[in-house]
């Protein structure tokens, strides 16, 4: 699918000999001015790929998955306006928020023009993101900031659990809506999953991803974040 938000230029490596994949993405990563990004479409994971470009390009490349298989696989690869080795977790997790918002009105906006396979494409998308972002937060963050802290039981990442139990809820009861073009249950979902994804990003940029950063610094945040890309 064509990524119609952000007008990302698309590399199909798939028909490409292998010795030939690495050079041409790297090569086309380079031409990208900052902020640009490309589409990279491959027909298998690529992840020697992601521990190529984060031994080489630490800091100045964004990696956003889009379709993990089982055929194709698909990554946005961006280059960021600024390279930054000490990124913070704020950045990175707010960042993939404000992605995941761009993704989510696009989709809104195809589902009202009764678009259903573009509203379709653009959900799965989106769902695929958040899931993602939701395992990276409970497999990866949220353990190190428990251990740092103490806090589990009745801390903030006991609240974020519970609402990622909503959300998931939610991103199925919408997949099955779009699958039966169900117009009034998908505008009801919809319009309750953005509410709740408003309070708990809020929650999030203002409470959780700071503390984060308060108590997770240099070597160990660098680690956290690189995880969380190969997530």
């Amino acid at each position: 699918m064509e990524n119609v938000m952000f007008m990302e230029k698309t590399l199909d490596v798939r028909g490409m000999e292998p010795r030939l994949r690495h050079p041409k993405i790297f090569e086309t990563f380079r031409a990208l001015a900052p902020g640009e990004s490309f589409v990279l479409i491959n027909d298998h994971e690529p992840r020697p790929l992601l521990y190529q470009f984060q031994a080489e390009h630490d800091g100045e490349f964004e990696w956003w998955p889009l379709e993990q298989g089982p055929v194709d696989w698909r990554v946005s690869i961006g280059k960021r306006k600024v390279r930054d080795l000490d990124r913070t977790i704020t950045d990175y997790m707010q960042t993939d928020h404000r992605r995941l918002d761009a993704l989510y009105g696009a989709f809104q906006e195809k589902y009202k023009q009764g678009d259903w396979a573009g509203a379709d494409a653009l959900f799965r998308e989106f769902s695929l993101g958040l899931r993602r972002h939701i395992k990276v937060e409970e497999e990866i963050l949220f353990p190190v900031f428990e251990e740092k802290t103490g806090m589990k039981d009745a801390g903030p990442t006991f609240v974020m659990r519970m609402e990622h139990g909503e959300i998931k809820e939610l991103l199925d009861g919408i997949l099955a809506g779009i699958g039966r073009k169900d117009e009034a249950g998908v505008k009801n979902s919809e319009y309750n999953l953005a509410n709740i994804l408003a309070d708990h990003n809020m929650k999030e940029e203002h409470i959780l991803y700071p503390e984060s950063d308060a108590f997770i610094a240099g070597r160990e945040r660098a680690d956290v974040i690189k995880k969380s890309q190969a997530a």
